[in-house]
Order: C-alpha cells, then sequence, then structure tokens
C-alpha cells in the first residue's frame, strides 16, 4: 500500500515526487536573522530535532502523542513519522548519553582543572535531591558552568554528601578539583573535608587541598541581612498590609491599575508581596510600592473598605496601616540602605561572568556602609545596623575566616591589582594587620607561582635523549636545559612583580571583560595567566546549583511526579547542557521567571 501512494498513486497529496529535492529555509541562529539555505527532509533530523525540543521546553513524554501536536506536524511536514512517546524517552537517553561524552571529552581535555558547586534540595513529593554544578574556563578563556549530576540522596549527612559526589567524580572521570563551593551547613563541612582527602589522594589538588573549600557568600550575606531584619519596622508591616489588600481581589489591582494611570504615573508592573524570611523579597515589594505610592494615596479615597481592612485584627493584634507619608518616607530610606545588599547578592550570585574577583570589592563597599552608620545617631537604621554589624564580624570580621584565594581573585583583577586591596584593608584595619594579612596574600600568590611553574614542566617535559650522559652533547645538553630551567624559574617569579609594577586598567572602563584581558596577556604572563583561569573560575555562591532546582521543581510536577530518579537526572542535566551550547538562541526566545527569581537571590 505504502509502495503505491508513494510512488504510483498520483492523487495521493503527499507524494515524495524527488526525494532529493531542496527547500529554502532560514536558518536558525543566535542572530536575528539567520543565512538562507537549501535544505532537505530528513526524519533523523527531526526526530532529534523533537527529542531537544522536549528536554529543553521541558514537555512530558506524551506530548508527541498530543492530537494538536499530531494536527500540526500534518500541516507542516507531512512527510514527518512522529515517533511514540516510548521511541521519544529512548532517544532522550540516546541524547543524554552522547552529550555527557562530549562534555566528558571537553573537561578531560589538557588536564582541566574544575570548582565545583553543590546544594540539597526537596521536591514537593518530599524527595531530596543533591545538584553537583562543575565551573572552569575553558582555554578560549570563556567561563563555563555545567551540571554534572541531579540525583536522590538517602540523607544530608556529610559522609553521603561526600559519596555521591566522589561517585559523580568517578563517572565523569574528574580528578582536578580546585575549589568546591558549599553553603554553612555543617553536614557541608565534614563532606568537603572527605573530598579534600580523596582528591588529595588521587593528586588532584592544589597545595594539598588548603583552600579547597569556599563558603557561598549569598548565603553569608543573606544572613547578615536577615538578622538585620529580624524584628521588621511598623512601616514595613503597614506597607506590607496594604499591598496585601491590592493582591486580594482582581477588582482591586485593576481599580490601583486605572489609579497608576491617573497620576501618570511610568510603571507597567505588577506588585511584589515579599517572603518574610527573605529580606530581598522585603527589597522588591518596597521598591515596587514606592513607585506606586500616589497610586496607593489615590486609591485610599476611592475604595472605602480600604480603611476598614486596616481596622480589622490579626492573629490578635491590629494591623499596622494604611500607610502614612512618614511610613512612606521610611521605607524609601529603608530601599536606600538595603540596595547595597541588594546589588552585591546581585554580584555573588552571577552566573554568566566571573565572582571571585569582585568578592572584596562588594565586601569593602559593605563594611565602609556599616562603619559610616554605626556612627550616625540615625534611630531608624541603628538597631538594624548594629545587629548586621555584629553578624558581619561574625562570618567576615576575622581577615582570617575568609578563603585566602578570594583575595588573591582581586589582585589578579588587572584593575585593581593589590593596590586597591591594599587601600580598602587600610580603611577598616589597623597599619601592622593590614602588612602582615598582605604578606600572607603575596606569599599564596608566590606559592601558586612556585606550584604551577612546577606543574608546566610536568606537563611539558624535556626529552630524555636530552639528558644523556653517554655522550659529551648530551651532557652539555642537559646542563644547558638545567641551567634554562633555572632562569625560567626565576623569570616566574619576577613575572608577578612585572604584572604588579605595570599599569592597571582603569577601574571606570565601561563593560571591562577580565578574562579578555587575560587572554590578550596570557603570552606576556605565561604562569600567571594559568593562575587566572583557574582562580578567576571559583564561584562565590551556589547559586548556580540552586537554579537546577527551579527546572528540577517544573519537571517534577504533580502530573510527573512519577518519573524516576534516572530520568529526572537525564532531563535536568540534558536540558542544561543543551541551553548552554544554543545560550544565544535561547535567550532571544526564552525568558524563566524562577531564574529570575534565583538571580536575585529570593530562594537562597
Amino acid at each position: 500500500m505504502w509502495e503505491h501512494l508513494n510512488n504510483q498513486c498520483p492523487k495521493y497529496p503527499h507524494r515524495i515526487l524527488d526525494k532529493k529535492q531542496k527547500l529554502l529555509s532560514f536558518e536558525a541562529t543566535n542572530e536575528l536573522s539567520g543565512a538562507l539555505k537549501a535544505v532537505i527532509f530528513n526524519q533523523n533530523n527531526c526526530r532529534d530535532a523533537l527529542c531537544r525540543m522536549v528536554v529543553i521546553d521541558e514537555l512530558p513524554f506524551r506530548f508527541v502523542g498530543g492530537l494538536g501536536f499530531r494536527s500540526f506536524c500534518a500541516v507542516i511536514q507531512p512527510r514527518f513519522v512522529i515517533p511514540s512517546r516510548m521511541t521519544i524517552a529512548r532517544d532522550v537517553v540516546h541524547l543524554y548519553n552522547s552529550e555527557m561524552e562530549k562534555l566528558k571529552k571537553e573537561l578531560t581535555k589538557n588536564d582541566q582543572r574544575v570548582c565545583l558547586t553543590t546544594d540539597c534540595w526537596t521536591s514537593n513529593q518530599q524527595i531530596p535531591y543533591l545538584c553537583l554544578t562543575v565551573h572552569y574556563i575553558d582555554s578560549d578563556w570563556c567561563l563555563k558552568k555545567r551540571i554534572l549530576n541531579f540525583v536522590q540522596i538517602s540523607n544530608h549527612k556529610g559522609e553521603t554528601i561526600a559519596k555521591l559526589i566522589e561517585d559523580c567524580l568517578h563517572k565523569w572521570g574528574i580528578e582536578r578539583v580546585f575549589t568546591i563551593t558549599v553553603d554553612n551547613a555543617t553536614a557541608n563541612d565534614v563532606a568537603v573535608s572527605i573530598l579534600k582527602r580523596r582528591v588529595n589522594g588521587w593528586e588532584g589538588s592544589v597545595l594539598n587541598g588548603e583552600y579547597m573549600h569556599v563558603r557561598c557568600c549569598a548565603h553569608i550575606l543573606n544572613l547578615i541581612v536577615s538578622d538585620g531584619l529580624k524584628e521588621l519596622h511598623h512601616s514595613i508591616s503597614a506597607i506590607r498590609a496594604a499591598v496585601r489588600y491590592i493582591r486580594l481581589s482582581t477588582a482591586r489591582v485593576e481599580k490601583l491599575s486605572v489609579c497608576v494611570v491617573k497620576e501618570k504615573i511610568d510603571f507597567k508592573g505588577k506588585l511584589v508581596l515579599d517572603v518574610h524570611t527573605r529580606w530581598n523579597s522585603t527589597y522588591k515589594m518596597l521598591e515596587v510600592a514606592l513607585k506606586c505610592q500616589k497610586a496607593f494615596e489615590r486609591y485610599e479615597e476611592e475604595d472605602s473598605k480600604y480603611l476598614q481592612y486596616f481596622l480589622e485584627e490579626e492573629g490578635g493584634k491590629k494591623k499596622f496601616g494604611p500607610p502614612s507619608k512618614i511610613d512612606w518616607a521610611n521605607a524609601s530610606r529603608f530601599v536606600e540602605f538595603l540596595r547595597s545588599f541588594y546589588q552585591a547578592t546581585l554580584k555573588f550570585s552571577a552566573t554568566k561572568s566571573v565572582t571571585s574577583n569582585c568578592f572584596y570589592l562588594e565586601l569593602g563597599e559593605i563594611f565602609n556602609l556599616l562603619k559610616n552608620l554605626a556612627l550616625t545617631n540615625d534611630s531608624l537604621l541603628l538597631d538594624m545596623v548594629s545587629n548586621m554589624k555584629k553578624k558581619f564580624d561574625k562570618y567576615w570580621g576575622n581577615l582570617d575566616n575568609t578563603n585566602l584565594l578570594l583575595y588573591v581573585a582581586a589582585v589578579l583583577d588587572p584593575r585593581y591589582k593589590l593596590g586597591y586591596l591594599t587601600y580598602c584593608l587600610g580603611c577598616f584595619y589597623d597599619a601592622q594587620t593590614v602588612s602582615n594579612f598582605i604578606l600572607k596574600v603575596q606569599t599564596l600568590l608566590r606559592t601558586l607561582y612556585a606550584f604551577y611553574s612546577k606543574g608546566e614542566r610536568e606537563i611539558s617535559p624535556i626529552p630524555k635523549s636530552f639528558t644523556s650522559p653517554n655522550t659529551l652533547q648530551g651532557t652539555l645538553l642537559s646542563a644547558f636545559m638545567k641551567q634554562k630551567e633555572q632562569i625560567t624559574f626565576d623569570e616566574s617569579l619576577n613575572e608577578i612583580e612585572r604584572y604588579l609594577a605595570d599599569e592597571s586598567v582603569n577601574p571606570l572602563t565601561p563593560s571591562f571583560d577580565t578574562l579578555f584581558w587575560w587572554k590578550q596577556n596570557s603570552i606576556k604572563y605565561l604562569v600567571l595567566s594559568l593562575i587566572a583561569r583557574d582562580v578567576l573560575a571559583v564561584p562565590i555562591s551556589t547559586v548556580a546549583s540552586e537554579s537546577a532546582f527551579s527546572t528540577g521543581g517544573r519537571i517534577l510536577d504533580p502530573y510527573r511526579s512519577s518519573l524516576n530518579a534516572k530520568t529526572v537526572n537525564m532531563l535536568v542535566c540534558t536540558q542544561n547542557w543543551l541551553k548552554s551550547t544554543n545560550e544565544g538562541l535561547v535567550e532571544q526566545f526564552f525568558f524563566d521567571e524562577d531564574d529570575e527569581l534565583v538571580q536575585i537571590g529570593l530562594i537562597l
């Protein structure tokens, strides 16, 4: 029958007259418009594209059997034989294995050293998962991050976490681990301690893993600000009550929108109701509400039930509000104060740019802000600042409490080098403390120099024929090569001094790319650039791993909660790999609101 339809029946509308006939089509690229090219129908290519669509768009496997999709395919390409959901599931497995092999080759190529972040999450089925993400800067000086594992974990004990991560590293053939970034949970301290011993045993650590443990700076900053906002001011409570009242009804939201138009306010967003345990959601709530201040005041005149709402009791207590002019003024000061912490959180949580070099830059600004406000008589902020300063001193007040690599990263930023670090420390500590600490940073940088210089000679050994003692020529060459090694080593020591002595880049240079600068100067600073490539790859937050939980939450929705752990791991990982390799195209057409919440730290 198919032979008759495809080759003989003249009335069959889908008859293939010429299997080699090509069609003109625009190529999908990262640009707004692709190049025009000739394409030919290929069943396997279409099936592969369908598999990728299912993974990237988080579609259920049964999607391919839907009437709407089949009708769509019948119109757009009648020759495409739609696979079943079981076939698509098998295709996902093949795609996962294929992409995994590509990534494995990249990670093991040229003895790539990597940084890790990890965190745990509990699904809506109350099943705990662990996510492990790898970060590295490739040979082309591009920052990469890839999810390696998204697996179930039996408990949150340090030994269990370490065992899962160790198994994952074995699976991927990863031995050279530079750092592991985790939050402040005690179990993570145990896990990193165990992993440090394992990596040392593989001879894959740097300086015996002394600087392997990096604490999540975004998490610490969240603790600091949350401690200051533990007892919220009544002005914040009044504005929260007003926002809650509006959001309780669609009609009220529409009426407020009318007030926004009448007051000629340039605002088209939505009101944000904060989560009490997330200070940055409180910041966003106040920031958005302040834009609509006049609209709220007008709304009070147009809704008779608005004032009655605040007369009701909540939990046996009278509600605060409605917001007065003093409340709005106080909120404005809170927003101004919290903006520095909010911006620092965004920079700490960045995943598409290096973050280790900005650690002390942001830390210095926060330290300076708290120090200056503590000396004022501002009763509104004084108690808040006092609580935050205590928590700040607990985690960052003592310079020895922070991983020294983060200060080395500041030195390796060609805009700041050692001068800015010395200046900032001098603003907060006595001269002797600053002198001793700068010496520690310099010593670590020189120690890393010696380590990486030795590693370079081990990677590119001198041919054995040059060291043969059997001939005079071999002996002379051997002696010459040893002398050359010594000269090269001395020059490499001076490379640090040369870098620090060279003129710094203007810190105000717009859109300065640190990695591009090092790419251009990697020949000039041969060994120092190797250190920079590893140190600048260190993530100072675990947001990269936490962002996977948004994906996991959507994949494991109430309608697909029966997916087994292996399938979930494949879907989460493969989606991350595909999006990363098609980043420009994905960003053009795809926006993930949950990822934006991660970016601003709302799900830290």
